[in-house]
């Protein structure tokens, strides 16, 4: 028979394997991956993570985090990453910390604003007018001109300025990741949209503007991203 010590040895990694993807009990992702290159992890391009979320990265292996709060965006070589609220600690490898510019705590629009009539959720007051005059203030701000929808479902998106006339943009997006710039498509700086996702007979629906200054193409990821 093997000695305790010898057991316990064995069983370790197996309870860290499954550690790796634990849910903490808020639910509730703070960061997204911008990219990964390390093949004993199982996350993917556009994945969330979550506060307690523990990656191990080998030598050399490269992991890109942006964090919703703080719009900090960590590229991490090697090493054991831990996830956090607003920034990720690093053992054993080295981390580089950007600040981009991004709408700093936006949430992914709730199950419960899924519905058939659809919902606007809005920060300020109650109506956004075509006719130039006073508008609500958006769900969002974009600091990239093409945006990057991340989906939780696949749908028809529709894309309308609501700020002045306009031709609305519609395409067929996937379950996951939808980058615009990669379809060569730019809303205008300054431009306040309505981005409505139609999957089923449900409709998800959002208000965000694009700061006069966006770029168009592949900006920060975090500075364009729209969450479905």
């Amino acid at each position: 028979m093997k000695p305790m010590s010898n057991f316990l040895s064995a069983i370790v990694p197996i309870v860290a394997t499954v550690s790796l993807f634990a849910t903490p009990a808020s639910g509730e992702p703070s960061a997204i991956v911008e990219d990964v290159e390390a093949a004993g992890s199982n996350l993917s391009f556009m994945d969330y993570v979550e506060p307690g979320d523990v990656v191990r990265l080998a030598a050399g292996e490269r992991l890109i985090l942006g964090y919703f709060a703080s719009c900090m965006q960590e590229t991490i070589v090697g090493g054991t990453v831990t996830v956090g609220v607003k920034a990720s600690s690093v053992a054993g490898g080295n981390v580089r910390k950007e600040k981009v510019p991004c709408d700093a705590g936006q949430v992914e629009l709730a199950e419960g604003q899924a519905n058939n009539s659809g919902v606007v959720a809005f920060r300020g007051t109650s109506d956004v007018r075509k006719d130039g005059g006073d508008a609500a203030r958006p769900d969002l701000t974009l600091y990239g001109a093409s945006p990057l929808v991340r989906s939780t479902v696949a749908g028809v998106l529709v894309i309308d300025r609501v700020d002045r006339p306009g031709t609305p943009v519609e395409i067929a997006i996937q379950d996951g990741a939808n980058d615009m710039a990669e379809r060569d498509i730019a809303l205008e700086p300054g431009g306040v949209y309505r981005a409505r996702l139609r999957a089923g007979g449900a409709q998800r629906e959002l208000i965000f503007d694009v700061d006069a200054f966006a770029e168009p193409g592949d900006q920060p990821k975090l500075s364009r991203l729209i969450r479905f």
